[in-house]
C-alpha cells in the first residue's frame, strides 16, 4: 500500500515538473518572439530614417549627374512617369440625371 502511494506521488511530481518545464519553455519562446519583433521594428525605424535622409539629400539632378559619371547607358522604367491613357480605361455607361423637385 505504501509503495503504491509513493509511486503515485512520484508520478504526480514528475508530471508536475514536466508541466512546469513546458510552461517555462512557452514563456521563453514568447520572450524571444517579442524581442525579435522589437528588433524588427527598430530596424524598420532605422531604415525609414535613412530613407528620409537620402531623400532629403538627393535631388533628381544629382542622380542624373551620378548616372552620367558612370559612363553607362541607363534606360528609364517603362510607363513609370507616363499618365494612364484614356482609351485603356473601359468607358462607363452614361449617367442619368435625376432631379427631385417640390
Amino acid at each position: 500500500m505504501f509503495a503504491k502511494i509513493a509511486a503515485i506521488i512520484i508520478g504526480v511530481g514528475v508530471l508536475a515538473c514536466g508541466v512546469l518545464a513546458q510552461r517555462q519553455q512557452r514563456y521563453e519562446l514568447a520572450r524571444d518572439i517579442s524581442r525579435a519583433h522589437w528588433r524588427m521594428l527598430e530596424q524598420e525605424r532605422t531604415l525609414w530614417a535613412l530613407r528620409t535622409e537620402i531623400a532629403r539629400r538627393t535631388s533628381p539632378d544629382d542622380v542624373r549627374t551620378a548616372v552620367q559619371r558612370l559612363d553607362r547607358r541607363w534606360r528609364a522604367i517603362p510607363y513609370r512617369l507616363e499618365p494612364m491613357r484614356l482609351d485603356a480605361v473601359p468607358s462607363a455607361p452614361p449617367q442619368r440625371r435625376v432631379e427631385v423637385g417640390g
